[in-house]
């Protein structure tokens, strides 16, 4: 008996699930001059706001909707560093901010939290006499890096 409600239950939790998904009408992202921690990051304050709504609405097309939920993301940090400064500690790659989801047709849908994604590289430990390669990357890897994941967790949210 219990084996021919577990099918019967996952069925009717996976269809649910297609019904919660959130349709969204507007994705509006913001970021003040105070978000902005390092010289890296400055390169990218004219564009932060464009490249993270470009991301999140790449990954929400099938539920884009003009009677949707409005999205909005106040960002309240961005710093970057390049792999040398990682390495070291002496600066590190974050992205934060708050995220609102607003849908006046539907209060169910509503959402507020704070979103923080950084690189963090691994320590490494070499065995005396090994090689050493560094693979170097830039401040732009860890950016286009940062953006994508965090519209990939904002999404998630949303389906």
């Amino acid at each position: 008996m219990f084996k021919s409600l577990v099918p019967a239950a996952a069925a009717l939790l996976m269809s649910s699930s297609a019904f919660a998904e959130t349709s969204v009408s507007s994705v509006d992202v913001t970021v003040d001059l105070t978000a902005i921690k390092n010289e890296s990051a400055a390169a990218y304050y004219t564009s932060i706001e464009e490249d993270l709504e470009t991301a999140i609405v790449a990954k929400l097309t099938d539920q884009l909707s003009d009677d949707g939920a409005s999205v909005v993301v106040d960002i309240d940090e961005l710093s970057l560093a390049n792999s040398f400064q990682s390495i070291l500690g002496l600066e590190e790659s974050e992205l934060a901010g708050s995220v609102s989801v607003n849908n006046l047709n539907d209060n169910s849908q509503h959402q507020a939290y704070e979103l923080t994604v950084s690189y963090l590289p691994a320590p490494i430990v070499f065995d005396p006499g090994e090689d050493i390669v560094i693979i170097r990357r830039d401040t732009t890897d860890y950016y286009i890096q940062m953006v994508d994941t965090f519209a990939e967790h904002l999404t998630e949210k949303l389906k």
